[in-house]
């Protein structure tokens, strides 16, 4: 198992979706236009090297996301053999089993931090007893088994996470939602020593609150504003 296909599994286990059943074959990437850069730096680029494949970026207009189409057949085979299922995938998609039998560090937090970068959450929730902002990592799916294969890797990475459950409340078509946290600054400092970031998006929510001690809700754009300037958000007035 190489570091940048099980980057590849991660990051198809949070957004991807695989069609190989029928005439119409192809795997499908799209996230958040906020997250251009991701695509248009990182993503464009790790799938073009690892398959040897021209990638080709858009927005999709209908769903209000970017990203990119691939139908060629050595990317959905891949993706195949790894065990990913074709059509929806939300309630079954499982960490591959070559990822999860692995003792390579590097290969399982490049699982990690693709499911994370396309899938999780970084926030920082202020205290009331004081000022302090306390981060949170969280990464949720409707997938039970999925999150537990993600906790199971974590265990490896000698992260302790917790695992909480979201049940709907009334008559809902809504999914129950299996949830795991890893709480407060020294496991995000061990996230970024252990497993880091490789979308900016989520990247840049950790500088700010390390640059001011807590992350505004704010757009990406916005983000990058602070870190080239040495001034707040608030004190540009904008």
């Amino acid at each position: 198992m190489d570091s940048k296909l099980s980057e590849i599994a991660g990051i198809h286990s949070g957004d991807g979706y695989l069609r190989y059943t029928g005439k119409r074959k192809e795997f499908d990437l799209s996230g958040n236009y906020e997250e251009k850069d991701y695509y248009d730096f990182y993503l464009k680029k790790l799938f073009e090297d690892f398959f040897k494949i021209n990638v080709n970026l858009k927005y999709f207009p209908k769903r209000k996301t970017y990203g990119f189409v691939i139908r060629e057949k050595k990317v959905i085979k891949k993706l195949k053999d790894l065990g990913f299922p074709s059509g929806k995938k939300a309630s079954i998609v499982r960490c591959p089993k070559s990822i999860l039998r692995s003792d390579n560090i590097e290969v399982i937090s490049s699982y990690v931090r693709g499911y994370f970068d396309t899938d999780g959450c970084l926030y920082f929730e202020k205290k009331k007893k004081d000022s302090y902002y306390y981060p949170r990592i969280t990464i949720s799916s409707v997938s039970k088994g999925l999150i537990e294969d993600v906790i199971f890797l974590l265990n490896k990475l000698e992260f302790k996470p917790l695992l909480g459950v979201k049940i709907p409340k009334g008559s809902t078509n809504e999914k129950i939602k299996y949830i795991l946290y890893l709480n407060g600054a020294k496991n995000l400092e061990l996230w970024i020593k252990k497993i880091g970031f490789s979308n900016p998006s989520k990247y840049t929510k950790y500088l700010v609150w390390k640059k001011l001690g807590h992350c505004p809700i704010l757009n990406y754009k916005q983000r990058i504003y602070i870190l080239n300037k040495n001034c707040s958000f608030i004190e540009k007035g904008l």
